[in-house]
């Protein structure tokens, strides 16, 4: 098989990965499906929010770091203002719609669900816009030639390329899962901590996400070493969603 028709799989692996996070916690907290869908609002609202402002502020960020900055320096920099930007629409809406409606953060079930909700309905989105690109590729539609393109940079450099989307997909979910938690929880409780580090947490995520489209390194370099620089966050992610289930599951 060619590298664009062995891509259906990541996509496709993306969507399960998606429905697999669902169905599981949906089995261990059963908690009611609209829960996971309030997450996805939540999301889909400050994704275009976050989207707007970029068009109107990021190009005029980045130009003028780029002339103030070293090249090691903008990196860190853009990266960690794109991670704050991302944060302050999406955590920023996830707080503002706890201190609006406490129920929203009640317990660690439905907090982490909420989080579910958000990373699940952006893997789905992901993975349906992937294969959909894919599978136009494959019909020879014109204009599909830069996708075709893409994905032979990414396989060539990439060892196991059609691994990649599904494992970053389960690491950014336990991220949106850990950082939701903790500010629903935090918020919900009076933690004030608790809200900070949820705001870091997918801050830093997120950073590194802006760090590797500011570098312009993406497709010359492997993808592995970005999902490495985004693991530490889902590995401090399980850990935080376990003392979040074992402490904050009762009703308070």
């Amino acid at each position: 098989m060619n590298n664009v028709t062995i891509s259906i799989i990541p996509a496709v692996g993306m969507m399960i990965v998606a429905s697999a996070a669902v169905i599981y916690w949906r089995r261990v907290s059963k908690l009611q499906f609209r829960w996971f869908w309030l997450g996805a609002g939540l999301w889909t609202i400050a994704v275009a929010l976050k989207a707007a402002c970029a068009l109107l502020t990021n190009k005029a960020a980045i130009v003028f770091m780029s002339e103030i900055l070293s090249y090691p320096l903008l990196i860190l920099g853009g990266g960690l203002f794109i991670g704050f930007q991302s944060s302050f629409f999406e955590i920023g809406l996830t707080l503002l719609a706890v201190l609006i409606w406490h129920q929203i953060g009640r317990d660690a079930n439905r907090a982490i669900g909420i989080g579910i909700g958000v990373g699940a309905f952006e893997a789905m989105l992901l993975g349906i816009a992937s294969l959909t690109g894919i599978l136009a590729v494959l019909a020879g539609i014109p204009g599909t030639e830069k996708i075709h393109e893409g994905i032979n940079k990414v396989a060539a450099v990439t060892p196991l390329f059609w691994l990649v989307g599904p494992a970053e997909r389960i690491s950014v979910i336990l991220c949106h899962a850990s950082s939701r938690a903790l500010v629903l929880l935090g918020a919900r409780n009076r933690k004030t901590m608790m809200v900070f580090w949820g705001f870091l947490i997918f801050t830093l995520l997120d950073g590194v996400a802006g760090a590797a489209h500011i570098s312009g390194k993406i497709g010359t370099i492997s993808m592995w070493w970005i999902e490495l620089a985004i693991l530490p966050f889902a590995l401090i992610s399980i850990p935080i969603l376990r003392w979040c289930y074992a402490s904050w599951n009762k009703v308070r």
